[in-house]
């Protein structure tokens, strides 16, 4: 380059030329950064390889974690496997290998750290979580340690007992009847079939209602025993509760088991258009309602 021609260029000039080598000097600086070799840096030590290894398989493992703990949503569960193990001692990686979820793993930690313990292979049924195909599943590989099952002295099991039957009351013989409208948890637990749960549901229900008229209507409660109505018998000097129907609110109405929320709206669009319902023949007009429905409310409606 003639550097006598530098000076005869214009100012302007001159800086389109600095800028064009800079952007030249910029460029061969970033490939020289982006596409140079592989090879470690002259300071780089086996401490720092050491380094970035554990880093390395840190990451890895907590990615590993996030996948089995179900975060993360492209993981899939894992083939489950079958080996003897014992509960009372596993961990919870043993228990997501046995085909548990990372959630049943850690209630049955949470069991234990309670102090709770397995005392044979059909107690690990109790696990919350625990469904009864993977309990068929695992129970005979379950082995339970003796040194894990604490002694109870002889007192203590019966005192143990004495208090399963107060929390197992005795159930009633075959051809016992119990008053549906009148008969409280206690009273239907004693039945086969039922336990806290459907005592409860039954009461529930039963209040919903205003009352059984029917010892029927037990059917429509899911889940129970399809001889279940054998054991009951319904008292008729039980009185219905009402619902007055032009009088009750919206929240109420819509609690009734035998109205859906559409029917209730309904019922509120066709009295603002027309004024209190008087009678059944009128509520069949309502839209929404079958001749099924309002056989089911008879007991239970009133108009006044």
């Amino acid at each position: 380059m003639d550097w006598r021609r530098w000076f005869y260029l214009s100012r302007a000039d001159r800086g389109v030329l600095l800028f064009l080598m800079g952007c030249v000097l910029a460029v061969f600086v970033v490939y020289k950064c982006l596409y140079s070799g592989g090879d470690a840096p002259a300071d780089y030590t086996a401490a720092d390889a050491r380094l970035e290894d554990s880093l390395r398989r840190e990451l890895e493992g907590r990615v590993g974690l996030r996948k089995a703990a179900g975060r993360d949503s492209s993981a899939t569960r894992r083939t489950p496997e079958t080996f003897p193990f014992d509960p009372n001692r596993a961990d919870s990686a043993t228990f997501v290998r046995l085909g548990l979820r990372p959630w049943q793993a850690s209630n049955a930690l949470k069991y234990r750290r309670r102090g709770g313990r397995w005392r044979s292979p059909d107690d690990f049924a109790r696990l919350y979580g625990l469904s009864e195909a993977d309990f068929r599943r695992l129970r005979p590989y379950i082995r339970i340690n003796p040194e894990d099952v604490p002694h109870t002295p002889a007192s203590d099991r019966s005192e143990r007992r004495d208090t399963a039957r107060r929390r197992y009351p005795t159930k009633f013989l075959p051809g016992t009847k119990v008053d549906l409208n009148r008969a409280d948890t206690n009273t239907l637990r004693r039945i086969p079939g039922i336990g806290p749960y459907y005592s409860r549901a039954i009461r529930r229900y039963g209040e919903r209602l205003g009352g059984y008229v029917s010892v029927a209507q037990l059917k429509e409660i899911e889940g129970l025993p399809a001889d279940i109505g054998r054991w009951f018998v319904l008292d008729s000097v039980v009185e219905i509760r009402k619902i007055h129907i032009n009088r009750a609110t919206f929240k109420q109405l819509v609690r009734h088991p035998y109205l859906s929320y559409e029917q209730v709206k309904s019922l509120f669009d066709y009295r603002r258009k027309y004024g209190d319902i008087s009678g059944w023949q009128q509520l069949r007009f309502c839209p929404g309602f079958s001749d099924r429905d309002v056989e089911r409310l008879m007991p239970y409606v009133a108009f006044d």
